[in-house]
This record gives C-alpha cells, structure tokens and sequence, in this order.
C-alpha cells in the first residue's frame, strides 16, 4: 500500500502561478497524495483557481488575516493526514516523477527525509539552469550543508514524525525557518537524495528573498548567535566558515539598502574569501539597479 503524502502548498495572492504549480502535483504518476491549499488572506482570484480544479484531493484552507510564512506553514502541517510531508511553493512546480522516483523508498525506516536536484528557472530570461551539477550527498548531510546548503524547500519531502520529533517551523523566522529546521535535522537523520533535476524552481522579480535582503542577514545572524558554539561538536570544525558567511551576507546587504560608502569597502577589503571579494567590489561599484540581477 501506498503511503500517504501531504503536499503543502502556501501562497499569499498565488494567482500568477498556482495553476501550472497545482497541475504539476496533479499529474504525478503517484497518486497517493493530498493538497493541503493554505491560503495565507490572499485578495486575488487565487481561491477561483483552487475551485476551478474540482480536484477532491485538494484541501483548501484560508486563514483571513496574513501570516508569517512558518506560521503558515505549521498550521497547514497540522491539517495534514498524510505518513509523508513535502511542499511546493506556488511559483514553482515539479516533474510528474517528482514523487514516484522515491516510492520504493518511503517506508525505508532508515530514511527520514528526501531531496532533489533542482532546476533553476529564470523567469525573465526564460531559461534553465541546474542547480547543482556535482553528485548530491545522502545519509547524514549535515557537515555537507554547512559547506555549501543546497537544498531547496519545494524540493523535499520529510516523515511526518520529524515535525512530531524535533519540532516544526521556527515562527520567529521569516525567510530561513526552513534552513533552520534542516540544519536542526541533517544532524541526526538520514536524507535520501535523488539526481534529477524533479523540481523546478521560478526565480522572478518578486521573489520574497530578493526583496528582503537586510531581513534575511538579520535572521541569518540570529541563527548564527543562537546555534554556532565553539564547544558544539557539530559546528566548532565549521566556525570561521560560517563566520565568512555571515559577513558575506552582511555585505550584500549593506551594499543592497545603505548608501555607498568607505566602511562598506573596508569591510569587502577585510573579507577572507578572495573570490566573494572579488565578487563583493564588483557589486559594490555597480549601479544599484543592475544589483540584484548580477548578484545571483
């Protein structure tokens, strides 16, 4: 038998892009699924286009008063009835082997969470990149994430009983809970991986991380003052690492929303990783409206 999988999908005024999203889970060639449509107080035609599916595995849900996204997307976690927990966000959508090409392995119970490689879509240039054309680590990643984190929320898919285990989405996050919720998990579970390019990911001019880069540094920080100890035996190998990390995203963002200025450039001089710095003072010298096009 089957496992059951409850596909989440949170969206705030999704009408752009929630058809081609919710049809790419539809024609899944796994058929076990139900749509958890979380509605997070949208004002456009978005709820039209859940109903015109007609679709009885489609459960729709509308909170009247927005949410933080993690608020969101607990709520949505504890409607849910399904063994298997994936997401998709309403700009993106998968291949219809998304789901099938893990079957064999979701009752694996050394298996406790699942991920794909990604294709990267550019919306305005219409075309495709793959995300990540190295071979993808499995089992314990941990160690892997902190080097490079490669994962992609749209792209995977968790046993209900992490939530359950571990806890859900930090609500006090608005762009990293998901980060945070891996990194807090690729420590003691095991992540299955699949190759493939099963998720297509949309990157357009109104993507949320795009336009909230101070917010983002900020929350990093947050995550960082709170999780990475030198006495943590998990983080104490990765702490300068990660230290650049933080600076490079403090940078980006200074150079994002604050004036230009010799302290900025202090800082991008000051930075250790010499391709990001060389990366830092191109972007530092660049119009700001040509920004955040070259800055991905």
């Amino acid at each position: 038998m089957q496992s059951l999988i409850s596909v989440i999908v949170n969206y705030h005024n999704g009408e752009k892009y929630l058809e081609r999203c919710i049809k790419s889970i539809i024609s899944q060639e796994y058929k076990n699924f139900e749509i958890i449509a979380w509605d997070n107080a949208s004002t456009d035609n978005s709820k039209k286009i859940i109903e015109k599916f007609k679709e009885p595995k489609i459960r729709y849900f509308r909170h009247p008063i927005k949410e933080n996204l993690y608020k969101a997307r607990n709520r949505a976690i504890e409607k849910s009835s399904g063994q298997l927990i994936a997401f998709l966000d309403s700009d993106d959508w998968w291949e219809e082997n998304y789901l099938s090409s893990r079957e064999k392995h979701f009752r694996d119970t050394n298996i406790d969470f699942f991920y794909s490689n990604t294709n990267i879509f550019y919306e305005k240039k219409r075309k495709k990149k793959l995300y990540r054309n190295f071979s993808l680590p499995h089992g314990k990643i941990f160690s892997d994430l902190v080097k490079d984190y490669f994962i992609i929320i749209s792209g995977t898919i968790f046993k209900k009983e992490l939530f359950e285990k571990y806890g859900k989405f930090n609500e006090d996050y608005s762009i990293i809970g998901d980060y945070d919720f891996i990194m807090k998990i690729s420590k003691y579970c095991n992540a299955h991986v699949n190759n493939l390019p099963l998720l297509n990911y949309r990157v357009h001019e109104n993507n949320f991380l795009k336009l909230h880069s101070k917010l983002y540094y900020e929350e990093y920080k947050d995550w960082f003052d709170k999780n990475v100890k030198e006495n943590d035996d998990y983080f104490k190998k990765y702490i300068n690492l990660l230290k650049n990390k933080l600076g490079y995203i403090e940078i980006l963002s200074l150079i994002e929303n604050e004036e230009k200025n010799i302290s900025i450039l202090i800082k991008i001089f000051k930075h250790k990783v010499l391709i990001e710095k060389i990366k830092l003072l191109i972007l530092f010298f660049l119009p700001k409206n040509l920004f955040i096009f070259l800055r991905k």
